[in-house]
């Protein structure tokens, strides 16, 4: 036996391929060599074994790995964006377990969609596991993992919207009150943004006291801190104005003090909304309190921060049992004023300016 023979016996020991089949594979390999090809053999098997591997690489993605990738690649969102895709997947991933070790490239438009219905039982929980999937996805195919993206042809549900009731003025009292308490003081700020302000919970929690200018009346959402990744200012009223000045503050602080989830919680639950809470009741009841006093839609469009007027007219704006009496009441919460030559004028800037 010669040393080559003996060299390739020891490289192929364990592999379970014998000379013979290694000889085979190098055929067949240059049997798709033409002969105007100007690499030699051994590089042309070696573009060959290349391209093979890159192929395996892209075609066979496992979904597992390849979401693991793609939550590492969105490390650069806001760590809620980031848990709401770990919290999505891991519901999905629960439910089909089996899909975990599948690659991309197998799975159809009907895997998909049975996946989602049985992950998610509302539609608005169904539209959001959707959304996901297809970035995930779209981040397949970009990586060439999969020649197309299914959920595309997988329609959103429709989201039948509820009316929101805004809370009434002894509600939104109650709630400051507590949060006024010496227990809950370092959380007063925050609970008034969301009442008087109308701020989004997740903004507010974004927010820094450095955000707020007392003396021009306004809150700047940055787009860090935006739900749109816009940026917006929002008008201060003069019972939020009330709030804030006697806060003692520091600039480069977040407003929401430590603990603000289960603090926030605590509140509403003190002012009997245990287990009864609605998600965004707040902000509805700012939009409505807001137009039953102004009946100015563009202003209130611009503090909400909506590209349009739509959304306003269609979910936000539930004026029933609220009189423009009431809506003073809300913005100045206990001090009224009277009427009088050019009352319009001094109301409106009575509403916004301490």
């Amino acid at each position: 036996m010669t040393n080559e023979n003996l060299t390739a016996e020891i490289l192929l020991n364990g592999t379970g391929i014998s000379i013979l089949d290694a000889i085979r594979l190098v055929l067949n390999i240059l049997d798709a060599r033409l002969n105007s090809s100007r690499s030699t053999p051994i590089e042309f098997c070696h573009r060959v074994i290349e391209t093979g591997k890159r192929y395996i690489l892209t075609k066979e993605m496992g979904f597992c790995k390849g979401l693991s990738l793609y939550i590492e690649s969105k490390k650069h969102l806001r760590k809620e964006s980031l848990s709401d895709i770990k919290y999505l997947s891991s519901r999905l991933l629960k439910v089909c377990s089996n899909f975990k070790n599948r690659n991309f490239s197998e799975f159809s438009v009907s895997d998909c969609e049975s996946w989602l219905n049985r992950t998610f039982s509302t539609p608005s929980q169904f539209n959001k596991g959707r959304t996901m999937l297809h970035g995930l996805f779209e981040f397949a195919m970009r990586r060439e993992w999969c020649g197309r993206n299914p959920i595309k042809l997988i329609e959103r549900r429709k989201v039948i919207e509820k009316e929101i009731k805004p809370l009434s003025l002894a509600d939104t009292n109650r709630i400051i009150e507590i949060s006024q308490s010496p227990k809950y003081k370092d959380y007063l700020a925050a609970v008034a943004l969301l009442i008087y302000a109308g701020i989004r919970p997740r903004e507010v929690y974004r927010l820094k006291w450095s955000d707020i200018d007392l003396r021009e009346s306004a809150i700047k959402v940055r787009s860090q801190c935006s739900k749109t990744g816009g940026v917006r200012q929002v008008e201060i009223c003069q019972a939020l104005k009330r709030i804030l000045k006697s806060l003692n503050t520091k600039a480069d602080s977040r407003i929401c003090a430590p603990n603000w989830p289960h603090a926030w919680k605590a509140i509403r639950d003190k002012a009997g909304f245990k287990g009864r809470w609605i998600q965004d009741v707040l902000r509805h009841t700012y939009a409505s309190y807001h137009a039953k006093y102004f009946r100015d839609l563009p202003r209130l469009q611009l503090n909400m921060g909506h590209r349009n007027q739509n959304l306003l007219r269609s979910r936000y704006i539930n004026m029933g049992g609220i009189t423009r009496q009431t809506a003073k009441k809300f913005a100045l919460r206990q001090r009224l004023w009277n009427g009088g030559k050019k009352r319009g004028q001094r109301e409106r800037k009575m509403f916004y300016n301490a």
